[in-house]
């Protein structure tokens, strides 16, 4: 069985990290890009991660929220980090997760659900560089790698 496409983009870029990445079309994104490693104007790929990770999580966490009629309470906070590796280099990336308004054994339980539901998600949880952690306090500073 073929799958069948909801929606399809396509992103370009020019020139590294020293270029321009935009979406393809008339209304299209377009952003001067950069590294966090060298000194330039423009928005980095640890930023693009953190940014689709917590957007699409977390509106999936609602989803599900609202699904199972429960407080619409999630927010999201990821940080992502660079580090050497060998050969190159690697992210770390942890999401936290606040849902003040549930029992912590019913937030798990959706988080779950939501880790199997989110597009990026799904792209990242098996990574053993990717934790989905929650927490109380959203402004809680991650250990690295943690």
């Amino acid at each position: 069985m073929s799958e069948v496409s909801l929606y399809h983009t396509y992103v370009q870029n020019h020139n590294g990290l020293t270029g321009t990445s935009f979406v393809e079309g008339d209304k299209g994104l377009a952003l001067g890009v950069s590294s966090s490693l060298i000194k330039a104007p423009g928005t980095n790929p640890e930023q693009f991660i953190g940014f689709a990770l917590a957007t699409c999580f977390n509106a999936t966490i609602r989803l599900v929220e609202a699904r199972e009629k429960t407080a619409e309470d999630s927010a999201l906070r990821v940080r992502v980090d660079i580090v050497k590796d060998d050969p190159g280099y690697k992210f770390l990336v942890t999401a936290l997760i606040a849902m003040p308004e549930h029992e912590r054994q019913d937030a798990e339980r959706i988080i779950a659900v939501a880790l199997d539901e989110c597009p990026v998600a799904k792209l990242l949880k098996d990574n053993e560089n990717v934790v989905f952690r929650l927490v109380d306090d959203l402004n809680a500073e991650p250990v690295l790698g943690e």
